[in-house]
């Protein structure tokens, strides 16, 4: 019965693929959701949590679970709008089980589309009438240039990790949206089935849709979860007095 399911999944993705543009839905999607993330977190700043390495993953997880409800309100949205036209208007109730597949497997969804700073400058260093003075003053200023220099270079080495891990939490997103098609094909039938209103198909296996959701998109999560809190980390580690990246990036253009 698996393979059963799997091959229904496979032709609702191909539909979707037709007929909607999933991967534009998912960015839409992620879009509000990285949005929730940062109101949570400019809240959470508000509140007196200027920690970016723990703000960061808390606001994460607010992202997550509103990224979850959206695929909720998703899933609502392509149901058809009353159970006596559902028979009609979806081929999954005349489905024979043991029929190869066929892209009328699923007919009737209703897919909608859319849907450091290295500057030198030296220590300013004040030439006396003797040379003694000024030998002293020249070594003075070089002892200040190199500790200033190491300084720096720590800083950036810092801002490069923190740049590098904000990049690879973005890109744990757009896995999020290369697997789009998969994604909501399979909550989609899911959401079908878990109704009971198909009761032909109840010898094929039956999971909420969250399941699938949580499974296809929890890793990408936590991956984006673990990057964040880095990059909070470095950032912090690297300009103490910065609460945020806007803080952060300041810092960098003054320098």
């Amino acid at each position: 019965m698996h393979k059963k399911k799997e091959r229904i999944i496979e032709d609702v993705k191909r539909r979707l693929l037709r007929k909607s543009l999933p991967r534009l839905q998912v960015t839409l999607i992620l879009s509000l959701t990285g949005l929730g993330g940062f109101l949570a977190s400019f809240t959470l700043l508000h509140l007196g949590l200027s920690w970016m390495w723990l703000r960061y993953p808390l606001a994460i997880l607010f992202a997550y679970s509103l990224f979850l409800l959206l695929l909720r309100l998703w899933l609502f949205l392509q149901r058809p709008q009353s159970s006596g036209s559902l028979s009609s208007d979806i081929g999954l109730p005349d489905v024979d089980l043991s029929y190869s597949p066929s892209p009328n497997y699923v007919k009737g969804f209703n897919f909608s589309g859319g849907g450091g700073d290295a500057g030198g400058g030296g220590a300013g260093v004040s030439w006396g009438n003797s040379a003694g003075s000024a030998s002293s003053s020249s070594s003075s200023g070089g002892g200040s240039f190199s500790g200033g220099l190491d300084l720096d270079l720590e800083e950036g080495w810092l801002l490069v990790i923190a740049v590098v891990a904000i990049l690879g939490g973005l890109f744990a997103t757009l896995y999020v949206i290369y697997i789009a098609p998969a994604l909501l094909a399979e909550i989609l039938v899911d959401g079908v089935l878990v109704t009971g209103l198909y009761k032909q198909l109840k010898k094929v296996e039956q999971r909420h849709w969250l399941r699938a959701a949580v499974r296809k998109t929890l890793l990408p999560a936590i991956l984006a979860t673990i990057l964040f809190t880095v990059a909070g980390y470095a950032m912090q580690k690297a300009v103490p007095e910065a609460h945020s990246i806007g803080e952060v990036w300041k810092h960098i253009v003054r320098s």
